[in-house]
């Protein structure tokens, strides 16, 4: 297997001996200047069809974090029948540590459809809670039920593995659109080859699928709305842009606990390592 770029110490970005990329991680596999040979001895997993638009996320995540989430969706890949994305290991391990943080500075955001999600999506929710065990054991940190719920919604995502090319297409040109109004208004040029674009988007096609489905997360978190909006007005003005934008182009009312992700999500877009001023 030759290694072609290091994603880190310990993950790097390989081609087979068909030529076919992988995402290869092994212990000191990205010590090694690129282009080289790696022993398949010293490779432990690899992952193909991986978006190059999640791969420098890989980078900020602890490895223990990714283990977690390769050890869940191996366990939901025996659970499930339908097949699932390599990608949702990367999102998911991404979603894993932010929940962490959050965790870690008391910020425990409800959602209210958990018992719907149990109710319409028994194993998927099952898979959820498995996740939240192997957290509690392997880190020693208790997350609440509301994340196995949201674990379960990142599994009922994966599982669609045929799009329909067109409404990507469209969700791509919303997108854009979204990141065109941030930029406005603060000025910016986001970085679109940044972990925190990459995790931008990604949150940006979970809400389409949300508003398609007419699931748009509802709740009562008005302290912390308020709360974000009295710390980030700038934040809350743009919102205020994407909310009528979807509202004109969508008629979709973009609810408030949907504004509170999508803040903490666009002031980690507008960073000043993710931004050109």
């Amino acid at each position: 297997m030759k290694v072609i770029k290091n994603i880190n110490n310990n993950v790097s970005l390989c081609l087979d001996s068909n030529n076919i990329e992988v995402v290869a991680f092994g212990k000191g596999i990205g010590f090694t200047k690129p282009p080289y040979e790696v022993d398949l001895n010293q490779v432990q997993r690899t992952y193909y069809d991986i978006d190059p638009m999640y791969i420098n996320m890989i980078s900020d995540i602890p490895e223990e974090i990714l283990d977690i989430s390769d050890n869940i969706i191996n366990y939901a890949r025996i659970k499930l029948d339908n097949p699932v994305s390599s990608n949702i290991v990367i999102t998911l391990a991404d979603h894993i540590n932010f929940a962490i943080q959050r965790y870690k500075e008391n910020m425990n955001i409800k959602l209210p459809i958990v018992h719907d999600i149990q109710y319409l999506f028994e194993t998927e929710m099952e898979i959820g809670e498995y996740a939240l065990k192997l957290i509690k054991k392997k880190l020693k940190v208790f997350l609440p039920k509301e994340e196995a719920a949201y674990i379960a919604l990142h599994i009922i995502n994966a599982e669609s593995m045929n799009k329909n090319k067109k409404q990507e297409k469209l969700d791509e040109e919303v997108i854009d659109d979204i990141c065109d109004i941030i930029e406005k208004d603060f000025q910016i040029k986001v970085d679109i080859i940044g972990f925190n674009y990459s995790r931008f988007v990604s949150h940006m096609h979970y809400l389409l699928k949300r508003g398609k489905k007419n699931e748009m997360v509802k709740s009562e978190n008005q302290k912390l709305y308020e709360s974000l909006i009295n710390t980030y007005p700038k934040t809350y003005e743009c919102i205020q842009h994407v909310r009528k934008y979807l509202k004109d182009q969508m008629n979709w009312d973009l609810s408030d606990e949907e504004c509170i992700y999508l803040m903490l999500h666009i002031n980690r877009l507008c960073a000043r390592e993710d931004c050109y001023q």
